[in-house]
């Protein structure tokens, strides 16, 4: 009987221990942004890119996009105006429809729809012209890894 009441005198001990400590380090605690007057700080403003980053980047797009597209001078020549032409006209849709989104999706289809004409006698084939239309979404992931690589902590 002695063993049984010290085994639960030991046990009893235990627990309490565990829930004093519990609450001595804050683990019974809401987090931070549900606790009353405690507001998470907003993140800090995105740095604008020099002059030399933005020109590093042009040129890391054009280097991608060319190996991906496999493009010989001659296409490469003709390609560029058109690109740059689709991604203008991207650009200029994002700054002005941004409320109706349907119709910000059937505007930004009639300009992949454009650029997909406008590059079929420039890249001649189907496929080429398919891997065109993808190359831009591939080469934002692979920009957005590299960004998300270099903010993890080592």
């Amino acid at each position: 009987m002695k063993k049984i009441a010290c085994l639960f005198i030991f046990i009893v001990t235990v627990f309490v221990a565990q829930a004093q400590g519990r609450t001595m380090y804050g683990q019974n605690r809401p987090p931070m942004r549900e606790r009353p007057g405690m507001e998470m700080p907003p993140p800090p403003p995105p740095r604008p890119m020099t002059k030399q980053q933005r020109e590093r980047l042009e040129s890391f797009r054009i280097q991608f996009i060319t190996k991906k597209l496999d493009l010989t001078p001659a296409e490469a020549e003709k390609f560029w105006p058109v690109y740059n032409e689709q991604k203008e006209a991207s650009r200029n849709l994002m700054e002005t429809k941004k409320e109706d989104e349907i119709a910000f999706q059937e505007a930004m289809l009639v300009i992949r729809k454009k650029f997909k004409k406008d590059l079929m006698p420039i890249l001649k084939t189907e496929e080429r012209v398919n891997l065109a239309l993808k190359v831009d979404r591939e080469l934002l992931n692979k920009m957005r890894n590299e960004m998300m690589r270099r903010k993890r902590p080592m």
